[in-house]
């Protein structure tokens, strides 16, 4: 259905979407531990940036956002000292991401803002990634019917779609996790075999993935 021949990771677009991606990864598990704070502000950036008006809208969301940072401040450093409460700390974080996002998506001209975390995970995963070269390790990731095939020489890992829990897309890569919290980097370029156009919606549908 689909076939990857893993090559080196060696584009410097590579570094930027990696860490977009990561941050892609972190507003989903976001939205899904707090909807309710997210249908808020995505309704307020949608206020800020559309119709007449849209200059003073965007300096209310301007304000809400700086609410939503004090707010997760005032909520987080109370609980990073014992007794932590996990929950409490979710919320905090979840808060300042939703400020920052509400304050620079408001911006006249928008621009992608990537949290420091989202790029230190970044160098992480690309730097473990350029240790090896790839051009001659003969790897191929291959997804059919039954699910996806990892290969390198002699060793074989097979991944049942189920196992696929999450898929994320940029200009020139995707990124699927599976097993436990297991990160798969595939570029575009690699792939020999397959429509790129229908490859993610088609993975999406076999796993299953919302």
């Amino acid at each position: 259905m689909f076939l990857f021949q893993i090559s080196n990771y060696d584009e410097p677009a590579l570094d930027v979407e990696t860490a977009q991606l990561l941050c892609q990864r972190l507003e989903a598990h976001s939205r899904r531990a707090l909807p309710g704070m997210w249908k808020v502000t995505d309704s307020m950036n949608k206020y800020a940036g559309e119709g007449p008006g849209r200059r003073k809208r965007r300096g209310r969301a301007r304000v809400y956002g700086v609410i939503l940072i004090a707010l997760g401040i005032f909520v987080l450093v109370p609980c990073l000292v014992e007794p932590r409460e996990p929950t409490l700390i979710l919320v905090g974080a979840v808060a300042i991401i939703a400020g920052l996002f509400s304050l620079f998506l408001t911006r006249k001209e928008k621009t992608d803002v990537v949290p420091a975390s989202c790029k230190k995970e970044a160098e992480k995963l690309l730097e473990g990634r350029r240790a090896i070269n790839w051009n001659n390790a003969n790897s191929k990731v291959e997804f059919d019917e039954k699910g996806m095939t990892i290969s390198s020489g002699e060793n074989r890992e097979t991944v049942s779609y189920n196992q696929i829990s999450e898929m994320f897309e940029s200009k020139h890569l995707w990124l699927l996790i599976y097993g436990r919290e297991k990160a798969l980097l595939l570029q575009k370029k690699d792939l020999v075999s397959g429509d790129a156009d229908l490859f993610t919606s088609q993975i999406l549908e076999n796993a299953k993935v919302n």
